[in-house]
């Protein structure tokens, strides 16, 4: 592994310039073990257990995570299908004055980019459409705890006028 690499990436506190755009990400920072619930297009779901990591990166700057789904120790072992295995920076863009998402899923080959509103207790990225794509998406973080939250995917239908959930995350911080 190279530590300067992981030196130069990873920051330890959120940078003072950035950080109250940032500060609602913050209960998020640290280790989650979590249930993935894919609602399937029949009303039937189905569970996976996964891991989420996040941290402070570029000098505090930007908060990245690392989503695994199945959890590392199950990957591999032909309980259940390769899943995603990807990464989300969250940043604020000056210019707009607005915290932007940006999700690459190495798996399935998926590039997410989203602006981010916060209300009370809820995080709300809406997808902004880049290339091909028909139905945006709308990612939710929400009852964020201490110690838990949940997380919800939506796709739009008919313009953005009806989401439809197609995944639900119900995330427990990790024991050290």
């Amino acid at each position: 592994m190279n530590s300067l690499f992981i030196k130069s990436l990873v920051a330890s506190t959120p940078h003072p310039s950035t950080y109250e755009k940032l500060q609602p990400y913050e209960p998020l920072i640290g280790d989650w073990e979590f249930d993935w619930v894919g609602h399937n297009q029949d009303g039937t779901t189905w569970t996976v257990p996964g891991e989420w990591f996040f941290s402070w990166i570029l000098e505090g700057r930007a908060i990245q995570d690392n989503w695994i789904c199945p959890s590392l120790s199950l990957r591999n072992t032909g309980k259940y299908p390769a899943g995603q295995y990807g990464t989300t920076i969250r940043f604020y863009d000056e210019n707009e004055d607005s915290v932007k998402v940006i999700w690459i899923g190495a798996i399935n080959t998926q590039l997410n980019l989203f602006k981010a509103v916060f209300s009370e207790n809820q995080i709300i990225q809406q997808e902004i459409m880049i290339g091909q794509k028909q139905n945006p998406a709308k990612w939710v973080f929400k009852d964020l705890k201490a110690e838990s939250f949940k997380w919800e995917a939506y796709q739009s239908e008919e313009n953005r006028k009806v989401w439809k959930l197609t995944q639900e995350v119900f995330a427990r911080r990790k024991s050290i």
